[in-house]
């Protein structure tokens, strides 16, 4: 028979022939330009041409009919290579665990599958020969994972009071224990080693200081006895909608231990530190409950291990970040998208996609109910909300009290970086014994370097962007590229004095250092934090009280309770605000509730905005949380210029060594699109990067997927590779 599959890797679909009928989504191998190459069938096909032979195959697909739709759904609509897209189903290295296996076709003979290593070694090759010629054997691939050893005995329960534990000196990974028992007093010993990987020596350690014990114990603790948050009955797509510290969370996660009863439960986040949390709550409140998680820091054989698990329907929820949103889940029941609004869960890079738009087709391919939640929710969820398209459920936050102050720079006194009143603001804070968190835009000392006579700002040689001043390193360096630069004495046009413009949390941590010498004041960024994971490790610092001010970037803003904070200061939001970018003030207003969220939690809380733009719509009604107002005049605004979410929006960007040529190509596919709605081309605000020069335009269509082959058939024949991304949240390019 032949079918049609989809290369590995490539957007190539070719024909194949296959004596033995193949099932849809299976893996099958051929040789192909010299090379054998994985393919995924798509269907029979009725045209065959020139047809390659089929070497190997799985024997069996891991995906259903319904996922390979999904995949060309997602190919469809992103414009991704449909192989490419394929290959996000599968993890990385799982050939390595791939095994072949003899299964029985007849109930007459005496085996209902065994390896093939066994089976020649048994009965021979040639009687394997003979068998799979009269049909009464097939093979088949398998995946064998060594799952960990059946559960031990052994349960681990703290020992020391919270007060005890502040007074101890702790590692990341023995904080994270403290966490995890927290939430589930009396865990196994074998989950909290699986779940938080690893080793007993921390566990050895935590015990030699008193902290925990761990007793053998053959009944589990009682499940923890919770209020119920949620009452209602879920639609086939809800939203989840109020304040940070409203109870989304915990109604998200008893909705998680609803359905795992009737199958598994898919639950996205955006970042890795809110799935570690979500984790401990879940088994704290579930102990019984069979839980994975899959992200991108995963080893790779755990990885395949918890891929195998839900494969395999082995696992009542499924905790990960957007690429678990591909996972072939077996028996799913139902999928929730937390802080949906988040544009971590879009996928910038080849092969492109947005992670809740995928859930949004999964749950309508699947017929399961998807739940998002967010306090500032996606423009479209919101639109679609008012629209009678999407239920919402309310939450209000019932135990927070928040005083907000905007501070008007161009009026307050100003000492540093910081007016007068935040510094008051926190040191009433700090002697209430209460955390601050500090809120920069930037990383580094001085953002920019600027010539004080002629104006000339310091930019990479590589890029169009300036330079940032590193006082640790004495060094300037390039955020987009990672070029690093030695300071120069002078000016190199006028030779006149340079001097530093705008704080990075480098210069605010140093500052604070300084107003506050008695206090403990660090940053948190990618400057000193490379893997992402020891944001935790921060995070317990603020909590136990071994950091008193925590200054820090975006990463800071992300869903995370610590009610020890006392005060959030928010700095150079004018900066967001004003980006040349179609989502700037939608994205500003995100980010400023959101940071705000981290001061509502469990009681009384204070924010303080610095910004010379106090009466800007986005602030002013961003403090209030008037989320309704906002978005109400965001969507009549996008509704008259044809933005998302009335439009689609196709941002196309060309990479060349030329500064001209870019713009020009880009102008003759502007050309060929004749009867679209083309914004540009112009220089990408970003133009030079890495030594090459990006231009972009922007095509506004009401058929995303007809307008994507208009731009994929003429960039062809035009020999032109553009990056092209659909609907993403910002006009960013990736490298």
């Amino acid at each position: 028979m032949h079918y049609e599959v989809a290369i590995s890797g490539t957007r190539k679909t070719i024909c194949v022939f296959s004596e033995e009928t193949l099932e849809p989504g299976e893996r099958v191998w051929i040789n192909w330009r010299g090379n054998t190459v994985k393919c995924y069938v798509l269907g029979s096909s009725t045209s065959w041409g020139d047809s390659f032979t089929v070497k190997e195959r799985d024997g069996k697909s891991f995906l259903s009919e319904k996922h390979v739709e999904i995949a060309k759904w997602v190919s469809r609509r992103f414009g991704s290579p449909i192989g490419m897209v394929f290959d996000l189903f599968f993890p990385p290295g799982l050939d390595d665990y791939r095994t072949e296996k003899v299964v029985s076709q007849s109930p007459l003979l005496d085996f209902e599958e065994m390896t093939l290593s066994d089976f020649v070694k048994s009965r021979g090759e040639k009687t394997l020969k003979e068998m799979l010629k009269r049909g009464l054997v097939k093979l088949e691939k398998g995946f064998y994972i060594k799952e960990p050893r059946p559960r031990l005995k052994k349960r681990v329960f703290l020992r020391a009071s919270i007060s005890g534990l502040l007074q101890k000196p702790l590692t990341l990974k023995q904080k994270m224990v403290v966490e995890y028992l927290q939430f589930n007093n009396g865990a196994p010993l074998e989950d909290l080693l699986k779940d938080l990987e690893i080793s007993k020596s921390v566990i050895e350690a935590l015990q030699e200081k008193g902290i925990i014990e761990v007793l053998h114990q053959d009944v589990p603790p009682k499940k923890r006895l919770h209020r119920t948050t949620f009452e209602g009955e879920l639609s086939s797509t809800n939203l989840f909608f109020g304040p940070a510290g409203s109870g989304k969370t915990e109604a998200l996660l008893e909705l998680a231990g609803d359905y795992s009863r009737k199958g598994t439960v898919l639950f996205l986040v955006p970042e890795v530190s809110i799935l570690m949390h979500l984790l401990s709550r879940l088994k704290g409140l579930f102990p019984r409950m069979k839980t994975g998680i899959y992200h991108s820091y995963l080893p790779k054989a755990r990885k395949n291990l918890e891929w195998y698990r839900a494969v395999e329907g082995k696992i009542d929820v499924l905790l990960g970040t957007r690429s678990a949103v591909f996972v072939p889940i077996k028996n799913l029941s139902l999928v929730i998208v937390d802080e949906e609004h988040d544009e971590s869960l879009y996928q910038y890079s080849s092969p492109s996609y947005d992670a809740v738009e995928v859930a949004r087709e999964i749950s309508k391919i699947f017929g399961v109910p998807l739940v998002l939640s967010s306090a500032t929710p996606d423009l479209k969820t919101y639109r679609e909300v008012k629209e009678g398209k999407i239920k919402m459920f309310s939450f209000v936050r019932k135990h927070a009290d928040i005083s907000i102050e905007v501070v008007d720079m161009r009026e307050e006194e100003k000492i540093g970086s910081f007016a007068k009143r935040t510094l008051d603001r926190m040191e009433e804070t700090l002697k209430k014994g209460r955390r601050v968190l500090v809120y920069v835009r930037r990383k580094g000392y001085w953002g920019r370097v600027q010539c004080e006579t002629c104006g000339y700002v310091l930019k990479c040689k590589d890029c169009d962007v300036s330079l940032v001043y590193h006082l640790d390193s004495n060094s300037l360096k390039c955020h987009q590229c990672g070029r690093e630069y030695k300071l120069l004495e002078g000016c190199p046009i006028c030779g006149g004095r340079l001097s530093g413009r705008g704080a990075g949390t480098e210069k605010i941590e140093r500052e604070l250092q300084r107003y506050f010498p008695d206090r403990r004041v660090k940053r948190i960024d990618r400057e000193v934090v490379e893997d992402i994971m020891e944001v935790e490790n921060y995070i317990n610092k603020l909590i136990s009280g071994e950091i008193d001010i925590l200054v820090g970037t975006r990463m800071i803003t992300k869903s995370f309770d610590v009610p020890e904070i006392g005060l959030v200061c928010v700095l150079d939001v004018d900066s967001l605000i004003f980006l040349p970018d179609f989502s700037a003030s939608l994205r500003a207003f995100q980010l400023i509730v959101q940071v705000f969220g981290r001061a509502s939690r469990r009681g009384t809380g204070k924010a303080v905005l610095q910004t010379y733009n106090p009466d800007e719509e986005v602030i002013v009604r961003a403090i209030k949380e008037d989320v309704e107002g906002f978005y109400g005049k965001e969507l009549e605004r996008r509704k008259i210029l044809g933005y998302p979410p009335y439009r689609h929006l196709i941002h196309v960007a060309l990479r060349s060594k030329d500064p001209d040529q870019g713009k020009k190509l880009l102008m003759t596919l502007k050309e060929s699109l004749a009867g679209e709605e083309v914004l540009g081309p112009v220089e990408h605000w970003v133009f030079k990067l890495k030594g090459f020069y990006r231009h972009h335009l922007v095509v506004k269509t009401s058929d995303a997927e007809a307008t994507l082959s208009k731009v994929e058939k003429f960039s062809r024949v035009l020999g032109l590779n553009p990056v092209v991304l659909v609907d993403p949240p910002s006009l960013e390019i990736p490298d």
